[in-house]
């Protein structure tokens, strides 16, 4: 096993789902279907989130992989032992968690609404299997279609307002194994060597770190006008 990529492990460490995932149908390989997100603000949300008592509050968007695929990739990254399966969706990140003023929520979620609103919906491919080590300890199923457009976003998105220097080049991938021991690695990257799916993308989420030190989903953005 040998690293595809200098990047850092996948920052997004607890992410609350907004609800159980819809039944979906069986996973076949090179499958194109998949049902999408609920698009808005999930219910409950509040107005503005909480800060941290600085004035501050964590953001970060995502790709969330669609059903049946999300849940498929979340139980596997259980099934290693690996515990932020237990609460992180399946995902690809655009934005690793940063701090922004609570105050400038309002102009944040204008400029992630414009960003989505100047995407077009694209084809991601997942297929196969990389690995950061020995710079990180993750596993990931890596992206093999639609590479360009989530680093367009992604540098979309980190300009103006949610201007982020990366400490890594930005790599898309979908995380399935992180800080275990070797051997289970080595055995998350055998075990999805053929893995191979693919679907469209039509939109983004947009989490916020709570102080329970999880991450809640505050809106699904579409792309588009």
């Amino acid at each position: 096993m040998t690293a595809s990529d200098s990047s850092a492990a996948d920052p997004h460490d607890h992410l609350l789902m907004a609800a159980d995932p819809p039944p979906g149908a069986a996973l076949g390989s090179g499958s194109a279907w998949g049902y999408g997100p609920v698009w808005g603000t999930p219910p409950g949300v509040p107005e503005l989130p909480a800060d941290d008592g600085t004035g501050m509050v964590s953001i970060g968007v995502t790709l969330d992989m669609p059903e049946p695929y999300g849940s498929h990739l979340q139980s596997l990254r259980v099934s290693y032992g690996d515990e932020r399966g237990t609460s992180v969706p399946a995902h690809i990140t655009l934005i690793p968690p940063m701090e922004i003023p609570a105050s400038a929520w309002p102009l944040v979620r204008e400029h992630i609404r414009g960003v989505a609103n100047a995407t077009s919906p694209f084809t991601l491919q997942l297929r196969g299997t990389g690995t950061f080590m020995p710079t990180s300890p993750v596993v990931f199923i890596a992206v093999a279609r639609g590479i360009s457009e989530c680093q367009r976003l992604s540098e979309s998105l980190r300009h103006g307002v949610l201007n982020q220097q990366l400490a890594f080049p930005y790599h898309p991938h979908v995380t399935i194994a992180q800080e275990l021991d070797e051997e289970v690695l080595e055995r998350a990257y055998r075990d999805s060597a053929d893995y191979e799916v693919s679907f469209m993308a039509h939109g983004f989420g947009v989490y916020f770190h709570t102080a329970d030190e999880e991450w809640q989903l505050y809106d699904n953005v579409p792309f588009g006008p």
